[in-house]
């Protein structure tokens, strides 16, 4: 069991206003240079035609790509938990959810009319589980403003790998599928990015911020597992199992890149608490990378779909 977090690292400091005032600046510039908008990614002039260019999805792809959408339609639930969470914090932060908000609105409308057009899936199935996953709602056990950082950082970092290898999937199948993919891991990227160094900065200004790192990082779970309910663990492992994102990806792609990020190593914390926290960190990296050298979870790739019995989930809404 962790330690209580000391309430000196609850929330954002609010000395460091003007540096979170630049990271929104920042990132404000870098979205404006990439502006985008979802007619840009869409199969429009195939619609038009009538044409049958568009081949439906393999049943592997197309349940990476449903994951992806059902997350995403949860967008207005993410918007009041974090608006609320962070109420005390400093404008810049508060004004960046309102920015990541209008930039994250346009990915689920991107999917979901891009299935649409190319005839992917069954749109009345997918409609019965959008309404779902959002009857559903999205709760969460964040303690502080600090942690709702921590945590937006893991789960930004997890969209963007996740998207990456979705659209590494799907590049065979439909190219153009796959850049619009790639188009919206760009978008994580950035709102990663402005996350990541929220912590970064606190984290250089006193190392005892580690210790509510720790608490995030080693009982982080993506928001998607509530939404797919018991179904969550069977969509994850076959979309792993079929070339999408693997436990493997989790830890190179988001652990250890946020550990260098946030330059864990060399954090020397004073608290006892902090110290202790940082021993349970570096535990907790040790226990994942041995699970990923085993291949475990996430991380088996059969060599054909049958290979490790891993059948499609059964509320995927691809045709046969």
């Amino acid at each position: 069991m962790s330690d209580p977090v000391s309430e000196l690292y609850l929330d954002l400091r609010s000395s460091l206003e003007p540096h979170l005032e630049a990271l929104l600046t920042r990132h404000k510039d870098a979205a404006a240079k990439a502006n985008w908008s979802c007619h840009e990614f869409l199969p429009l002039e195939a619609f038009r035609a009538d044409s049958r260019r568009h081949r439906p999805l393999s049943r592997a792809a197309y349940a990476a790509v449903e994951m992806a959408l059902l997350t995403e339609v949860n967008l207005p639930w993410y918007t009041t938990g974090l608006s609320h969470g962070l109420r005390r914090c400093p404008a810049p932060i508060q004004e960046f959810v309102r920015v990541w908000t209008s930039e994250e609105d346009q990915h689920a409308t991107l999917l979901e009319t891009y299935l649409l057009l190319s005839g992917n899936g069954d749109p009345a199935a997918r409609a019965r589980a959008r309404k779902a996953v959002m009857a559903a709602g999205w709760t969460h056990q964040l303690g502080s403003p600090f942690e709702g950082m921590v945590y937006t950082a893991i789960q930004e970092a997890v969209k963007r790998t996740f998207y990456l290898c979705t659209a590494r999937a799907c590049e065979p199948e439909d190219p153009g599928l796959a850049e619009a993919l790639r188009r919206i891991a760009k978008d994580e990227t950035l709102h990663m990015a402005f996350y990541r160094d929220v912590v970064k900065v606190h984290l250089d200004l006193d190392a005892g911020y580690v210790q509510p790192l720790a608490a995030v990082l080693s009982r982080f779970q993506m928001p998607w597992s509530a939404s797919f309910a018991g179904d969550f663990a069977e969509r994850q492992a076959y979309v792993a199992a079929h070339g999408g994102f693997t436990l493997a990806d989790y830890y190179r792609d988001v652990v250890q890149f946020l550990w260098s990020s946030w330059g864990v190593d060399r954090l020397a914390p004073r608290g006892k608490d902090a110290r202790r926290a940082l021993v349970q960190l570096r535990k907790y990296r040790s226990v994942l990378c041995k699970s990923v050298g085993r291949g475990d979870g996430l991380d088996a790739r059969p060599e054909s779909e049958g290979a490790a019995g891993t059948k499609p989930p059964s509320r995927v809404t691809a045709a046969p």
